[in-house]
Formats: structure tokens, sequence, C-alpha cells
């Protein structure tokens, strides 16, 4: 009785084939509803950012005696000239934002998770729309990096809820294709700004108003009325939305508990935060080692972009034609992106990934220090090659912390927490390098290979970790390996019996086990 005859054995293939095939049509309903929308607010925000970098950072290697020169065109540098800013208080309106970051990452974190991620993002969304429209109209230094420091504040918890947002829909093993692809509209969106900064240069004059104004204006502008369609067509969790009818929204509920042990915020408690979680964050050695690695990343990519100007103007591009010269690296970078969520996903693996994709930025970064000298073609290559490696590792990155973090509130407040981390090289770099600087490209160069070295390093010292502390729990007892991975707290659980009553479900009874692979696995009891 205990044996199974081939007719029981095809059954159960044939149960498996529609169960994955269920699956498969789950997820492409979620990636129609999300993926688009999400891409559309991160495109906003990320086009922003590089918009503000194009104004901030590109006047910083352009001097007076050029800015003069420069005429027959609208001219963004004249940002710096028209407010009347000295070098240092030009690099303040740059760190402005970053401090801000820096110093509202986790408590964003928790008021993410006290308000809900849909309520919050749309606030957020609001509120930056508001202060770039307001950044159009500054007057002086004092305005300028009051606004950037709100700001920072304002957005500092927008980037860790969106990611977040992908842990309360998506099973891990799918969500490291789905932050790949979100990651490729975040770079797509500097490609999109070069083209922005090529159409606003054009716009000198228009309305009386310089071009600076406008690429402060053609950003900020529609990010309002975005926010107010995020609070009305951006659902929280499964079991709110109305586009998922009865059985997806129990289907996708229950596929997620057999992911990780948890469900979504639904509200199952007095509240959503969990301070325990929070103060695992802080005690659990796994962050600090992912705290180093992301400032590596970050540090290169920030090297990276604040160089562009300085290359192209080495290369000597005009304005205009920087512009335009930024779009290709942006939109290679997009298919390694892709490329790498894809093979990650498939063979659902990260370390190695992330390994390959720094050594290949490492790669371009070495190639632009040796080959300066060699052309233009040679040059850009080279910067190619570090895009390609930095932004793909960077996705890899994300992906590989969301997989490992368990618990709502830590997942939510340890996203903060790297992100804000991860702008420590922001705020240095504007002080530490002077527009006036020759050599300032090489200098920057050199510093991003260090910080690459080092995210490597940092690397392959996580995943020896990792692997030997998955050695550990494999010789625990039950009631050891139990009591370790109690780390869930009531808000990250959903009252099922609750929502069956309100939705009318047929679920019958059911238990929870615990895994010894590390997951909890939900059962039907007969």
């Amino acid at each position: 009785m205990g044996n199974q005859g081939p007719f029981d054995m095809v059954i159960q293939e044939e149960e498996i084939i529609r169960y994955q095939r269920a699956v498969s049509r789950l997820i492409c309903k979620l990636d129609r509803r999300l993926i688009p929308f999400l891409a559309l607010l991160e495109i906003a925000r990320f086009g922003f950012q590089v918009a503000i970098g194009l104004i901030l950072i590109l006047v910083e290697h352009f001097s007076k005696k050029e800015f003069q020169m420069l005429t027959g065109h609208a001219l963004l540098t004249t940002f710096k000239v028209d407010l009347d800013l000295t070098n240092e208080e030009n690099n303040w309106t740059t760190s402005a934002f970053f401090i801000a970051y820096l110093i509202f990452a986790i408590p964003s974190s928790l008021i993410l998770r006290l308000l809900g991620t849909t309520r919050y993002l749309s606030l957020s969304l609001i509120s930056w729309g508001a202060i770039t429209i307001g950044m159009a109209f500054v007057t002086n230094a004092r305005q300028v990096i009051i606004l950037r420091f709100f700001l920072g504040m304002v957005i500092a918890g927008y980037f860790p809820g969106i990611i977040t947002y992908f842990s309360l829909w998506y099973p891990k093993r799918e969500q490291i294709m789905r932050i790949a692809i979100f990651c490729t509209a975040t770079f797509a969106s500097g490609a999109l700004v070069g083209i922005l900064a090529y159409a606003s240069s054009k716009m000198n004059g228009i309305a009386n108003l310089k071009s600076w104004q406008w690429l402060f204006l053609l950003p900020g502008l529609p990010v309002i009325p975005i926010g107010i369609m995020t609070y009305l067509a951006l659902g929280s969790i499964p079991e709110t939305v109305q586009w998922l009818d009865n059985c997806e929204k129990q289907f996708l509920t229950n596929l997620l508990r057999q992911d990780s042990g948890v469900a979504n915020s639904e509200r199952a408690s007095d509240s959503l935060l969990s301070w325990r979680q929070v103060w695992y964050v802080f005690v659990d050695w796994r962050m600090y080692l992912y705290a180093t690695i992301i400032i590596g990343d970050l540090g290169g990519i920030k090297c990276l972009m604040t160089s562009l100007p300085s290359i192209m103007k080495g290369l000597h591009y005009s304005i205009e034609e920087a512009h335009l010269m930024t779009i290709i690296p942006y939109v290679i970078s997009c298919f390694t992106i892709l490329l790498g969520g894809y093979s990650s996903s498939r063979r659902n693996e990260h370390a190695y990934h992330h390994v390959f994709f720094l050594c290949l930025g490492l790669l371009g970064f070495i190639l632009m220090i040796t080959l300066e000298e060699r052309g233009k073609l040679v040059m850009y290559v080279s910067v190619c090659i570090a895009c390609c490696g930095t932004f793909s590792a960077l996705s890899i990155l994300w992906s590989w912390l969301t997989n490992n973090v368990g618990g709502n509130t830590k997942r939510t407040v340890a996203v903060g927490m790297m992100s804000g981390i991860g702008q420590i090289g922001a705020i240095i770099q504007p002080q530490v390098f002077s527009g006036e600087d020759k050599p300032v490209s090489r200098r920057d160069h050199i510093i991003a290979s260090g910080f690459l070295v080092g995210a490597l390093i940092m690397t392959l010292i996580l995943r020896y970790c990792l692997m030997m502390e998955n050695r550990r729990r494999q010789y625990l007892s039950d009631d050891d390996y139990n009591r370790e991975a109690a780390i869930e707290e009531p808000c990250d659980w959903v009252n099922i019996e609750d929502i069956c009553c309100r939705q009318n479900w047929n679920l019958g009874k059911f238990r929870i086990c615990p895994g010894k692979i590390g997951i909890l696995i939900l059962t039907r009891q007969n």
C-alpha cells in the first residue's frame, strides 16, 4: 500500500505540471499589472535625480571663462552663474540631499511600515514633485541647499519601499528577475534624461525661463499626478486588490507562505511594526557585510556618474553632445542587467553573479585609467564596460539582500539601512574633489576601482560565511532550528480565517509545519 504504481506517479506528475502552469499564469498576471507602473515610478525618481546631477555636477567641470564662451544654445551651466554659487556652496547643494537621505533612511522605513507601502509611496511622490517644482524658482544657495535637504528626506524611504513591495507580491526566486527589470528602468531613465537634457537646452528663454529651470520643471510636473495615480491604482497587498479573484488571492497567499514562511502585511495584530525585528537588523552580522558591499557598489557608481562630465569634456564633446553621449552606456547596461537577472534567477544564485559583474566593472575602470590617452573610441568603450559591470552588480545585490532577510519589518528596515549607508560615498565625494582639479577623472576612476575591489572581497567573505552558517544549521536539532528561525511577528502573518470569512473562501483546515529547509510549509490537514 505504501508503494506507488506507475499510474499514481503519472497523476502526480500531471498535478505538478498543472501547479507550475498555474503559478506561471499568476506571476504573468502580476507582471502585467505591477511591473509597468513600478517602472514608470522609478523612471520618474531616478530620471529626476540624474537631471539634478546634470545641473549640479556638470557645472563643476567648467570654468567661468568657458561659461561665457558657450553661446548660441541654452546653457545648463548657467545654474551656477545665475545663483552666484561658490565652489563650496555648489558642493553642499550636492551633499545636502545625500545627508538627508542617510539621516532619514531608517526612520522613513519605519514610517513606511506604519502607513503601508502604497500610502507612503504616494505621499513621497507628491512631496518631491512639489519640491522639484520649487527648485525651478530658487534664487540663492541657501534655498537650493534647504530644498535639496527636504528632497532627500522625502525620497529616503521610496527606494526601500519599492524593493520591499516586490517581496509582498513575488516568491523569492521570482523577485530576482523583477528587481533586475526594475533596475533596468532605473538606468534606462538615465538615457531618457540625456534626451530630456538635450531638449531642455533648446527651451532656453521660453516663458522667460532658463534651460536649467525647465530641467527641473519637465520631470517635476508629472510627478504629482503620478503620485495620485499610485494611491488609486497600486494595491498594497494581494488580499485587498480588486483585479485578483478570490481563488487567485488564496493561491498567491499560500504560495508566499510556502516560499518564505510569512504572508503579506495584513493587519493581524495591533501594530504593523515589530520592534524586535528592527533590533534584529542591528544585531545581525550579515547586515554589516551587506553594508560594506553596498558602499563599494554605490561608491563605484557614484564616482562613475560624477566623472562622466569630465570624461566627455576630455573627449572634446560639447555640452549638448555630452548629453547625447551618455545615452548609449545606459542602454547597453539595461541589457546586461536583464541578462544577469535572468541567469541569477535560473540558477538561483547571487554571489558569483555579483562577483562577475564587479570584475567587469573593475575591468572598465582599469581600462579608463590606463588607456585614457588612446582616443575617444577606446575611452568610450571602457566607460560602457564600467557601466555594465557596476549597474548590473547592484541589481544582483538588492535581490540577494531581500532573499536572505526574513520578516517584513526586518526586510524593510534592512533595505532602508543599506540604501542610506550606500550614500556615504556620495556625501564625501563632492567635498573631496574640486571642479578646478585637472586629473579629477583619473583620480575618480582609481577611487572607484578601490570601492569595487573592497566590495569584491567582502562579497566572497559573505558567501563563505553564509555557506558555513548553512552547514551549521544542517546539524541543529528541530527545537534549536525552530528557535533560531522564530523571527516572524504577528504583523507578518495574514489571519487566514478572518480573510476566509470576509471573502467567503472555502479553505478547509490548514496547519503550519516548520520545514528543515528554512521555510514554513503550508499543508492540508484532513
